[in-house]
């Protein structure tokens, strides 16, 4: 074994300390067993993908002044659901940009695997995200794995298909059923570039029909979400969606991110959603949304969010409460009972020493979190009660 293998073992060796097999909760379900029928509430979520990397450096979270399990806080609060992101090979010291994280690698399956289970044995529901890229995929960039770099369309298929049910089928043993998968984070833009981008659409749908394909074949009863950032941008959801279903490409949700600094009104995102739920036929989840608490800045490293666009809640506790209620009502207001659910982007990212947005660099979205700056939760971590 490798010094980089050693490290990702003790890594979620040490993460998967003191979790028993016995008693172990399907997502969804209570501590005591009980479950509700999945799809028949809002969904109250967070993305809490960085939260094993901050506790192996030495975050800790608080609630009323005594320590405890980042998950179990959010859960007291209201917390219902978690997004987990999964990268193929972060970390590799070999290949750009997979150097760009940790030795440990952190966000690769195994870590996933430790992280959804610890959220299965609480009862939370569980989206997984594939990125399908080694570091973050996004509107700006989409890597392809350094291993599938190079391949052709059918080559692509087949490791594409491969990777999405050797991961879930792992999660399966571990007695994790996720609730949903989103194949591609935030492809706007397509993603898998060159091969997927969004001036190769026939290539892109071919990859999202084998994605679609390849959850289906591990449980048809997950819920395939394809998730684009325009939350307010209906022109360029219309655009996207149409390209998709024009192309026989198959889905259950869309997935939309919502930040008032980048994907403007709240107006304009229910205008979108209202049309994207009908125009489809599909139900609509926020996978992606936060509101600063501070403009104050917990590190060196610059944050990202500077300003709250269009909306005039003050970057307060407070503010962030008043966001998400109206945020809420939008959801629940798309009509025909098609909103499912509001995701918190990373509210538990508190600086912390050597866990930034890649090797070196500091974390930008300490202002965005529901704890504060030595990890106190905030007043606002009560937005999940919010039903």
């Amino acid at each position: 074994m490798n010094r980089r293998d050693m490290l990702s073992w003790l890594a979620c060796t040490a993460l998967a300390s003191g979790a028993s097999l016995p008693g172990l909760a399907r997502a969804g379900e209570t501590e005591n067993g009980a479950r509700e029928a999945p799809g028949e509430y809002l969904a109250m979520g967070a993305d809490v993908s960085t939260l094993l990397e901050l506790e192996a450096n030495g975050a800790r979270f608080y609630d009323h002044g005594k320590a405890d399990d980042c998950l179990r806080i959010f859960k007291r609060h209201g917390l219902d659901a978690i997004r987990i992101k999964v990268w193929n090979d972060p970390g590799n010291p070999d290949y750009f940009p997979a150097n760009q994280s940790p030795l440990a690698g952190y966000n690769n399956a195994k870590h996933v695997r430790v992280l959804a289970r610890r959220a299965a044995e609480l009862g939370l529901r569980v989206l997984i995200d594939f990125h399908y890229s080694d570091w973050w995929a996004d509107p700006g960039k989409q890597y392809p794995p350094h291993a599938w770099a190079g391949k052709d369309l059918a080559q692509t298929c087949d490791l594409l298909g491969e990777y999405t049910t050797s991961v879930l089928r792992m999660l399966r043993e571990e007695g994790v059923r996720p609730e949903w998968v989103q194949t591609g984070n935030e492809i706007t833009g397509g993603m898998l570039w060159p091969l997927g981008k969004y001036d190769q659409w026939d290539n892109l749908a071919t990859l999202l029909k084998t994605a679609h394909d390849a959850v289906k074949s591990v449980d048809p009863n997950i819920k395939h979400m394809l998730h684009i950032d325009s939350g307010g941008d209906n022109a360029k959801s219309r655009w996207w969606f149409d390209s998709a279903v024009q192309r026989g490409v198959n889905f259950d949700l869309i997935g939309l991110s919502y930040y008032p600094q980048w994907q403007g009104s709240l107006d304009d995102l229910q205008n979108n959603a209202n049309d994207l739920s009908a125009r489809y036929g599909k139900d609509i989840i926020v996978v992606e949304t936060a509101y600063p608490w501070t403009t104050s800045d917990g590190d060196a490293e610059p944050n990202a969010m500077t300003n709250t666009g269009t909306a005039t809640f003050p970057p307060s506790p407070q503010g962030q409460s008043q966001f998400f209620a109206a945020l809420t009502n939008v959801v629940k207001s798309i009509p025909d009972g098609r909103g499912k659910g509001i995701f918190w982007w990373e509210p538990e990212w508190i600086p912390t020493p050597d866990v930034g947005w890649k090797v070196g660099g500091g974390d930008q979205w300490d202002n965005n979190t529901l704890f504060d700056f030595h990890g106190h939760a905030l007043s606002s971590i009560d937005v999940f009660k919010t039903r």
